[in-house]
């Protein structure tokens, strides 16, 4: 394969394989068997933070820049977790509330700010910090 394939096909796999397999065998002439398995842990466990805003007061033709940073909070340190950065703007002929639905975030217990990173049940605190701004400015404010 030359250095140019190799550039092109850029992709890594993740198996999330998360089946446990376990072997039970009949011996002969055996029609009925009990078996006990072993614990097993919930695999892919996490939480999904759904968030709607409203931006208040949006001047027509204006496009408006919205940050988002999502912080998950443990003894007083903050780790940031996520961000979203969203442009928008609309066409009507006055000032009016823009609501932003559906921003989601997915936060696997494998990042989790805790000790037992597989254990759902154990709480966690998140901080959502948002800023705005007009992203174009009048030619006479120039």
């Amino acid at each position: 394969m030359s250095e140019k394939e190799k550039n092109v096909n850029c992709s890594t796999v993740i198996d999330v394989n998360d089946i446990v397999t376990h072997s039970i065998t009949f011996d002969r002439c055996e029609n009925s068997k009990s078996v006990v398995l072993e614990s097993l842990n919930l695999s892919g466990v996490g939480r999904y933070l759904t968030l709607r805003t409203t931006v208040k007061n949006v001047c027509p033709c204006k496009q408006v820049a919205l940050g988002i940073r999502l912080y998950e909070t443990t003894g007083g340190n903050r780790v940031i977790k996520g961000h979203k950065e969203f442009a928008f703007s609309h066409d009507g002929n006055c000032c009016r509330d823009i609501i932003l639905t559906n921003i989601h975030f997915v936060l696997p217990e494998e990042i989790a700010e805790t000790r037992d990173k597989s254990n759902i049940c154990s709480q966690r605190t998140f901080d959502i910090e948002t800023t705005s701004h007009y992203v174009d400015l009048d030619h006479n404010e120039q």
